[in-house]
């Protein structure tokens, strides 16, 4: 009975001590999320502190771009006073750039469609009196003297035609060329006759392939518009050719119409 009632009384005893320890691990745990809800709260506002920094610097740097761009515009008028230009000329020099930069885009993808051909020799693409210039050789499209279109021939162009066909809007020119030796024949009687001859041959032929017939034409040129020495086999194999001639797209130019019409207005 002792023994049960010293072990009751122990129990008794030690009972306030263990909710002591639970109740101190409680709050040691209650403190420790505390701090960590506070340490992520801290790095939360640190976060919205950078942000606001950030695009602070943002509104800033664009705040000086405009600055940047009104004082370039600025010193673009006063250029323009300086030459005696109005804002309206100096609106028209920049339409006229961004008219240039086109007209090298075009270029640009026209020869990036081209190069396969380029790569294989079939063709050669060159700048000539300030236009571009595709160039294929007599010898891939014609027999000597003739007008017919060889396979050879026939397969470069329709190649050709379907890269011109990406070229929207613009005018091409077909033009035959041959070299100084005169020919005459009963159908021929110039190199005149025999150069045009070929160039309405390729045009009908592109035509027939998908170019838009209101934008391509034909000229020949005889032996009138050489590009190599006629004083060698070489150079009048050179001569012997076929060029696809992008046209300039000039638009309008200020003042040609009035001047055409002797100084009235339309």
């Amino acid at each position: 009975m002792r023994r049960a009632l010293f072990a009751v009384l122990t129990c008794a005893l030690l009972l306030p001590g263990c909710k002591k320890d639970e109740l101190e691990k409680a709050l040691e745990e209650a403190n420790a999320k505390l701090e960590a809800t506070q340490r992520d709260l801290d790095a939360e506002r640190n976060k919205n502190r950078e942000l606001k920094n950030e695009n602070d610097q943002l509104k800033q740097k664009i705040a000086e771009l405009d600055q940047e761009i009104k004082v370039l515009e600025g010193q673009l008028d006063d250029l323009a006073k300086e030459a005696g230009m109005t804002k309206a000329e100096l609106e028209e020099l920049r339409k006229e750039k961004a008219k240039r930069l086109a007209e090298l885009q075009v270029y640009r993808d026209l020869f990036a469609s081209l190069k396969k051909l380029v790569d294989a020799g079939t063709i050669q693409v060159e700048f000539r009196k300030g236009m571009l210039v595709v160039k294929l050789s007599s010898a891939i499209l014609f027999d000597s003297g003739k007008t017919s279109l060889k396979d050879e021939g026939q397969a470069a162009l329709a190649e050709l035609a379907g890269a011109l066909r990406q070229v929207a809007g613009r005018d091409f020119l077909v033009s035959g060329h041959t070299d100084n030796v005169p020919i005459k024949t009963a159908r021929f009687k110039s190199n005149w006759e025999l150069s045009t001859a070929r160039a309405v041959e390729v045009v009908k032929f592109m035509i027939e392939s998908g170019m838009d017939p209101s934008h391509i034409g034909a000229a020949g040129f005889g032996e009138n518009d050489p590009v190599a020495d006629n004083s060698t086999d070489e150079g009048r194999a050179q001569n012997r050719r076929i060029e696809v001639v992008l046209l300039p797209k000039l638009g309008n130019i200020p003042g040609l119409k009035e001047m055409l019409m002797g100084g009235k207005k339309s």
